[in-house]
């Protein structure tokens, strides 16, 4: 049986092997990219503005039912998030496009914890485990960290963050106000990044993206403190415990 230690090992292993196939596609792509001719980048251009018109002639109705559905089940959040503002907030408003996105991420979030805890537990399960999760039994009084911890790990997809949050037995009410938060934060500064971009406001842009680093980073040292705290705590009860045991 695996240790917890051989499990950690086996996917930082994995994760580092991701990133490196990830590195090197990015720097075939950036040399393909920059042998390219300026007439290409002009045919590219025209194909994504029809691309985009297509897609906005479908509707939001279809984009946001699909922005709840497919993250749910494994499909990246990002390609959602960065399209969101370019495609609909010319026709929609941008405060529109976030409540939308906002109300798309809440029902994903539903979904993949309905699919989670009812339907899909036992291949869940199995996935989880060969990808080097393990469902943890949480505590109710413990829930509220946990969540958060889930949520803020960096590198793990989203739709098994909702699947082990879901197997976990985390109740609905905390899972989803704590995800909803972290999650949707990053998302609404996704779409104003791609709003700004679109229309040329280079200073909003930025800042968003600054947004999402100051966001992550923030997340990030919420996460180590947290641990922190968690970890002192087992080790005072195991030295209450230890304590006790040579008292009697």
């Amino acid at each position: 049986m695996d240790t917890p230690e051989t499990i950690a090992a086996r996917h930082r292993r994995r994760r580092l092997a991701a990133l490196a196939v990830g590195g090197l596609g990015a720097l075939a792509l950036g040399i393909v990219a920059a042998t390219q001719p300026p007439e290409t980048w002009a045919h590219l251009k025209e194909l994504a503005g029809r691309g985009t018109e297509w897609v906005r002639g479908l509707g939001a109705g279809w984009f946001f039912a699909a922005f709840a559905v497919l993250p749910a089940v494994g499909f990246p959040v990002s390609p959602f998030a960065f399209g969101a503002g370019p495609l609909f907030g010319p026709v929609l408003g941008l405060p529109t496009v976030l409540a939308l996105a906002g109300a798309s991420m809440a029902a994903s979030m539903t979904i993949s914890y309905g699919l989670s805890r009812h339907v899909l537990r036992p291949w869940v399960e199995r996935l989880l485990a060969y990808l080097g999760y393990r469902v943890p039994v949480v505590p109710a009084d413990k829930q509220r960290m946990f969540v958060f911890l889930v949520r803020a790990t960096p590198g793990s997809p989203y739709v098994f963050q909702s699947f082990l949050l879901g197997l976990a037995g985390v109740s609905f009410g905390t899972y989803l106000a704590i995800s909803w938060v972290v999650s949707a934060s990053s998302v609404a500064l996704m779409i104003v990044f791609g709003d700004a971009l679109i229309k040329g406001h280079g200073r909003l842009a930025v800042a968003a993206a600054g947004g999402v680093i100051v966001l992550a980073v923030l997340v990030k040292l919420a996460r180590q403190r947290l641990a922190a705290r968690a970890e002192a705590a087992l080790a005072a009860a195991a030295g209450a415990e230890g304590r006790g045991g040579d008292g009697a």
